[in-house]
């Protein structure tokens, strides 16, 4: 008998990492960890076994469904906001095709075990799409199923692979002879903006708060590409993180969505640039507002609403801005570029 295991797909990231070490405290000792790079050196001994790949290889992906059983797939490899933009047909293949590629396999999981294999899917704020910055300052805090018209090509993606996880969980091929089965049990965040404390990320356009943070913990002048008053939800990666279990090992008779908004706190570029002016009084920053880059953040809710996931799956995040600043933020960028 096959031992059984979870996958991860792009491991390597920020998130992949901090997935893999947190499973890793919680005793899962069978992760397949697939990334297109070697792991690092920080994550390569908690998994069973590490394969650099690609998700859009076809060949790769019938190994994988030959050689492993999977009770869960955590798919966090994507191509970013910032990046789609310059490469949306690339960012098609990668974010569509690659996620149909690793649906179909938890769905042939599915099928040869008898029972459902569990998919995670990081959706994003970017599904969003306001119109202009009238309309998001009136439309407030949003709820999950209102104004679904992204403008850029991931939000599109993103928002099609929604679609795609939830017709495959409950209504794949529905007219075919044979009586359905749930085969994947589908569960999506959509995430916030994402601060760490240990990495700059790059391709996303919600990174003017981390690029501020590192910059001036790295004694670096910066220009902030968005306005003063420019706001999104954010939330610490952490958090982030552990969002991802807690929302995986929730009973599915709990879960009345497949999809859910999370957040933490959600200031304006200008708040948390004193926020940082604080911690580093001598913190050079300042504002250069790229009009493209900033058109897609005022596409986005200057904050979510999470009711379905506070009250579905206890979603409580540990940081609060201030919180997030004091214990984790400041301290970790201090670390390493002390």
């Amino acid at each position: 008998m096959r031992k059984s295991t979870t996958l991860i797909t792009g491991a390597n990231g920020e998130m992949g990492r901090g997935l893999i070490t947190l499973l890793h405290e919680k005793k899962y000792n069978n992760i397949i960890a697939m990334d297109l790079n070697a792991l690092d050196n920080s994550i390569s001994a908690y998994c069973y076994e590490e394969i650099i790949g690609n998700i859009l290889d076809a060949d790769l992906i019938d190994q994988l469904h030959s050689e492993y059983e999977f009770d869960s797939i955590y798919h966090l490899a994507a191509l970013l906001s910032t990046q789609a933009e310059f490469s949306p047909r690339s960012a098609h293949d990668v974010n569509v095709g690659g996620t149909l590629n690793l649906l179909n396999l938890a769905l042939e999981q599915g099928r040869s075990q008898g029972k459902p294999v569990k998919f995670f899917f990081p959706s994003s704020i970017a599904v969003y799409g306001l119109k202009n910055r009238a309309e998001k300052q009136a439309a407030g805090i949003i709820s999950e199923d209102r104004f679904l018209g992204p403008v850029t090509m991931y939000g599109c993606n993103k928002l099609y692979c929604e679609h795609l996880g939830t017709y495959y969980s409950q209504h794949y091929q529905r007219l075919g002879a044979e009586e359905h089965h749930c085969y994947i049990d589908f569960r999506s965040i959509r995430f916030p903006g994402i601060i760490s404390s240990k990495t700059v990320p790059t391709g996303g356009t919600s990174d003017y708060i981390p690029e501020m943070l590192h910059a001036a913990a790295r004694g670096e002048a910066y220009k902030c590409f968005v306005r003063e008053d420019a706001q999104i939800p954010f939330m610490t990666m952490p958090d982030a993180v552990c969002a991802i279990q807690d929302i995986i090992v929730a009973p599915m008779k709990n879960l009345n969505q497949t999809v859910y908004n999370i957040r933490a706190f959600a200031p304006t570029a200008e708040e948390f640039r004193q926020k940082i002016i604080e911690a580093f009084p001598q913190a050079r920053i300042d504002y250069d507002v790229n009009e493209k880059r900033q058109n897609m953040v005022d596409s986005w809710p200057a904050d979510t609403d999470d009711s379905a996931a506070r009250s579905d799956w206890n979603w409580n995040p540990q940081h609060d801005l201030k919180t997030g600043m004091k214990e984790y933020l400041i301290p970790g960028v201090k670390k390493i570029y002390s």
